[in-house]
């Protein structure tokens, strides 16, 4: 399996989550957020590839790349942003 298949199942989790048990999140600023924190991820990953701190197997990657990072390393960013909204609104909604 590669790291692009077992990231989707992980992403599917963490939208079922929102999606169901958690409706009345914003989807307007989950999707800002989201585009931050991935122009964040895109800066810095493509920094530490550079810098040679972080290497991939090229064998476990799909081969679509954004700068040196394959576009497999942006699911982390999907799945915590996706899973903090859903936690985040969950603890704080008016009982």
């Amino acid at each position: 399996m590669n790291y692009l298949a077992l990231n989707v199942v992980f992403m599917l989790i963490a939208f079922v989550i929102l999606n169901v048990f958690v409706r009345k999140s914003s989807w307007k600023l989950i999707g800002w957020t989201l585009l931050v924190m991935v122009l964040v991820t895109l800066i810095f990953d493509n920094l530490i590839v550079a810098l040679g701190i972080v290497d991939y197997d090229t064998t476990k990657i799909s081969g679509v790349l954004l700068g040196l990072v394959p576009i497999e390393d942006f699911a982390y960013t999907v799945v915590s942003v996706l899973a903090v909204s859903a936690i985040w609104h969950k603890l704080t909604k008016e009982k």
